[in-house]
């Protein structure tokens, strides 16, 4: 089951996109409609009057006690759990749907569908059949109403793109392409979600969300038992500087491999001529020097085999 939000500025074809990916998944589209017919039943016409106009009405008093805001979140709180449990997807447009399922604590997608300014005017000239400056005051009311329900709500700025997993321009894409978009990232998402699921259980780390590139073929090795043997490791995770010019910019610094955060432990790999391991341990002593404290360790080629037989004693001791 995927639960997905989609916010839009007005005009950006947002509800096209919507309608096409429920389409496709064949889901439940909660939306402000949605919230009237379904979870606020018995509105009077000044009730929904009131809704449409004030974000803070939905702060009042509903029935029972409950505010407009309580009875909302209960709703969707009770139809994410049932589509979980029929293993079904289901959608949020609007209604401050991110911002929402993160004030519930309900794992979701969250997107964003924007255009520019000139291509929103054009579309709700068209859709309303008004002038230019009747859809430009369309288009701010729009955007002022959805930004104050956010915060009115949930404390959040609507507009924030940091709040959101993938942010589609339609001025660039079609609501067909964005519908897809979405489909194909659900689909990745739960891929990386099983692995994320996996890792956490094995208590090893998730390299899904890094695109680690080795120098070499030993330490790719090493990352896969250190893998095997569920040991969290971090790729060349720190620079040590150790050397400095008369203007305070670094001569010659110190990058250890991999570091172990169960050990506190940096550790360098050394295939190389004596020569070279013999520089490393001279950059290996001054940064012992200028950061008390710090463990780190040269693995020689030599040593792997006891290396990796030590850490399988450690593991096993979990």
């Amino acid at each position: 089951m995927t639960v997905i939000s989609i916010s839009s500025q007005i005009g950006s074809l947002g509800s096209a996109i919507t309608a096409r990916l429920a389409g496709k998944l064949n889901c439940t589209v909660i939306n402000r409609e949605y919230l009237f017919k379904n979870y606020f039943t018995d509105l009077s016409d000044g009730q929904r009057n009131r809704l449409d106009e004030s974000s803070k009405f939905y702060l009042t008093e509903y029935k029972n006690g409950k505010s407009f805001k309580d009875i909302m979140l209960q709703k969707v709180a009770e139809e994410c759990k049932n589509a979980d449990n029929r293993n079904m997807d289901i959608i949020i447009q609007g209604v401050g749907g991110n911002a929402m399922l993160n004030y519930l604590n309900i794992e979701h997608i969250s997107i964003r569908v924007k255009d520019s300014q000139e291509n929103r005017i054009r579309r709700i000239r068209k859709q309303n059949n008004i002038d230019e400056a009747a859809a430009l005051e369309t288009i701010n009311v729009g955007d002022r109403r959805s930004k104050r329900f956010v915060s009115t709500l949930f404390e959040k700025d609507i507009n924030d793109i940091e709040n959101y997993d993938l942010v589609i321009n339609t001025s660039r894409v079609t609501a067909d392409e964005g519908a897809n978009l979405i489909e194909a990232f659900a689909a990745e998402h739960h891929i990386h979600k099983a692995l994320e699921a996996e890792t956490k259980n094995n208590e090893s780390m998730n390299h899904q969300k890094e695109n680690v590139v080795f120098k070499n073929a030993t330490e790719e090795e090493f990352a896969h038992i250190l893998d095997m043997y569920g040991i969290e490791w971090v790729y060349e995770p720190k620079t040590f500087p150790i050397e400095w010019d008369i203007a305070g910019n670094i001569k010659s610094a110190f990058a250890p491999d991999f570091y172990l955060p169960r050990f506190d432990m940096y550790l360098e790999l050394t295939i190389m001529d004596q020569k070279y391991v013999t520089k490393k341990n001279k950059k290996l002593r001054k940064v012992q020097e200028l950061y008390p404290g710090t463990n780190i360790k040269i693995v020689y080629k030599r040593d792997f085999e006891e290396l990796v037989n030590r850490l399988n004693g450690f593991a096993g001791d979990k």
